[in-house]
């Protein structure tokens, strides 16, 4: 029953809602994290060969792309930040030190920020999805696709949450269970 009378039944809840999930749903030692990324002005002519997502693979890591019209996205700089207000205020300088390891990359880029933004993701200790029916709650299933890799998991959710309801055994299933 909601705060305002409404009655809902269902033989299957799925919550799916991203990192904010219903109080229900045991957080399985996820945590949210904070990443941040710039565009760079269109220079389409300087840019790397065939324009291949590049990613750096250190810690913190780094990834490059190209926009469509000569920009270079970059990103990374993840860090767990608290609250929207602290996340925001480290836009700045989490740009400049982005806009410093692109230029290390590529000098012959103007790697100064056009365009710089945060936003927060969800992170799971080993970097997999929680997906499946939430422990204690009977035809109650959560998906957790905590690691950044949505497509991915959101096909492996499908695949996964349409064979526990129609109760078929699944040999992955147990891989991505609740802990």
């Amino acid at each position: 029953m909601t705060h305002e009378g409404i009655e809902i039944q269902a033989r299957h809840v799925v919550f799916c809602t991203g990192y904010e999930l219903p109080k229900i749903v045991p957080p399985a030692n996820n945590q949210i994290m904070s990443s941040w990324a710039i565009a760079t002005r269109a220079q389409p002519q300087v840019l790397w060969s065939q324009k291949a997502l590049i990613w750096e693979a250190s810690e913190p890591y780094l990834y490059l792309r190209t926009s469509v019209d000569g920009r270079v996205i970059c990103g990374g700089e993840d860090q767990e930040v608290a609250t929207t207000d602290q996340r925001n205020a480290l836009t700045d300088r989490k740009a400049k030190r982005i806009q410093n390891k692109l230029s290390r990359m590529f000098p012959g880029l103007d790697t100064h920020a056009e365009f710089s933004w945060t936003g927060s993701f969800g992170s799971s200790p080993n970097g997999m999805p929680t997906i499946g029916e939430i422990p204690g709650l009977p035809r109650c299933f959560a998906v957790m696709g905590f690691g950044g890799n949505g497509i991915t998991f959101s096909m492996l959710a499908t695949k996964l949450l349409a064979a526990a309801i129609q109760r078929k055994k699944c040999p992955d299933a147990k891989l991505f269970a609740f802990p």
